[in-house]
C-alpha cells in the first residue's frame, strides 16, 4: 500500500513540531512518504514539499483542503492518504489493518464521545448540520486517495461558497468535515485513541465514563494552549 502522510507546518513553532512528528512517525506509523505543506525547511527526507504560506489560525487550518486539491496530481499517485496535525505525538505503533479503510477513515473527537458535539448551527453556512451521528475531530483522518480527494474537493467548494457569502463556520475545517461526513458516512471510525489529549484530565475521563468507554492512547494531541 503506497501511503502518503500529509502534514501542514507554517511558522517556526509548527515547523519545530513537524521535525519531531516526522521522526516520530517514521518509528510508529505505517510505512509512508511525507508530503509537507510548509513555508520553510523542515526535514531533508520529506518526499514532497509544497509551499504553503503562513496564515495563522484559523486560515492555515481552514484552507488545508484547498492545498490538497491543488496537490492532487501528486497525491492521486498514492493508494492511501492520511492527514495529521503536526502537534501530535505517537506513543504506540499502528498497522494498516487497524486504521485503513475502503473509503474515509475518521476519528471521534475526544471531547464529545457519546454526545452531539459542536456541529455548525448557522443555517446560512454550507457546514450547517445541527445534528450529527458522531462528532469527528479535524486532527487525524484519511482514506483511499480517491475518497480523500473527493472529500477535499467537496469541502473546498463548500468553503468557497461560504467565502462568497461572507460566512465562516465556527470550527472552520472541522465543521465542514463533520458536515461532509454526515452526508457521506466514513467507512471506518477510529476511537479517540488516535487524538488522545496529552495529560487527559478528569474532564475528558468523565465524558468517557458516561459513554462507558475507555481508551489507551496511540496518538497524543499535544497541549499548546487554547483550542
Amino acid at each position: 500500500m503506497k501511503t502518503a502522510l500529509l502534514l501542514i507546518a507554517t511558522g517556526a513553532k509548527y515547523r519545530d513540531y513537524a521535525k519531531t512528528y516526522i521522526a516520530n512517525a517514521r518509528e510508529y506509523f505505517v510505512p509512508h512518504d511525507v508530503v509537507l505543506f510548509t513555508d520553510g525547511l523542515v526535514d531533508a527526507e520529506v518526499k514532497h514539499t509544497f509551499l504553503y504560506e503562513h496564515q495563522g489560525y484559523p486560515q492555515a487550518s481552514y484552507r488545508r483542503y484547498h492545498a490538497f486539491v491543488k496537490a492532487s496530481p501528486i497525491l492521486s499517485q498514492y493508494d492511501y492518504l492520511t492527514y495529521s496535525d503536526v502537534d501530535m505525538f505517537w506513543v504506540a505503533g499502528t498497522t494498516e489493518d487497524e486504521i485503513f479503510s475502503n473509503g474515509i477513515t475518521a476519528t471521534e473527537h475526544p471531547g464529545y464521545v457519546g454526545t452531539n458535539g459542536t456541529p455548525e448551527i448557522n443555517p446560512l453556512s454550507t457546514a450547517y448540520c445541527p445534528i450529527v451521528r458522531n462528532y469527528f475531530c479535524g486532527g487525524f483522518n484519511g482514506g483511499t486517495s480517491e475518497a480523500f480527494l473527493k472529500m477535499s474537493c467537496a469541502i473546498k467548494d463548500a468553503i468557497d461558497a461560504d467565502d462568497r457569502n461572507g460566512i465562516q463556520a465556527k470550527w472552520v475545517d472541522e465543521s465542514q468535515t463533520n458536515r461532509y461526513l454526515f452526508d457521506n458516512p466514513p467507512a471506518r471510525i477510529l476511537s479517540p485513541a488516535f487524538c488522545y489529549p496529552e495529560n487527559a484530565g478528569e474532564h475528558y475521563k468523565a465524558i468517557w465514563r458516561r459513554a462507558n468507554r475507555i481508551f489507551e492512547p496511540k496518538l497524543l494531541a499535544l497541549e499548546k494552549g487554547g483550542r
